[in-house]
């Protein structure tokens, strides 16, 4: 009696690693332990983020190729609405149902402070954008979720 509750025991715990390990809807933050040992350059971020005072504002096309691309754009703006040119966005966008499958690009510039790349935005729900905006010496960190239909 007492090996088979033991025996229970340990195939209730393997199968559980196996669900944890292999559940595509399960993910973890990309080197969270490192973000967390760094908080405070996180907070200097978010301050230089306020004190730059630019504005982002995220647009995702509504026509899909047959391979599930979209049109990401995002426009940029300084703090009195003037158009931000000449900068180097890198975004990151993951669907919350799939955190764990990250599609990563680079916005190029198409003029008047809007920056567009393709992404393979395939599933529809609540997606995640995070944008690294560099100007010159200048750096911005921007985050947005929005539902992609």
């Amino acid at each position: 009696m007492i090996v088979a509750l033991l025996a229970g025991h340990v195939l209730a715990v393997l199968v559980m690693v196996y669900v944890a390990t292999r559940d595509r809807s399960f993910a973890v933050e990309p080197d969270y332990y490192q973000k967390a040992l760094h908080w405070d350059d996180i907070a200097a971020q978010q301050r230089e983020n306020a004190r730059l005072g630019w504005t982002v504002a995220i647009a995702v096309g509504s026509s899909t190729s047959p391979l599930g691309q979209r049109t990401v754009s995002c426009r940029l703006s300084d703090r009195a609405g003037k158009p931000l040119e000449g900068a180097i966005i890198d975004v990151i966008a993951f669907a919350h149902v799939r955190a764990d499958e990250r599609l990563a690009g680079v916005m190029e510039s198409q003029g008047s402070g809007v920056y567009e790349t393709t992404l393979r935005l395939r599933r529809k729900g609540l997606w995640e954008f995070r944008l690294v905006v560099r100007r010159g010496s200048e750096m911005l960190t921007y985050s947005e979720q929005r539902p992609v239909k």
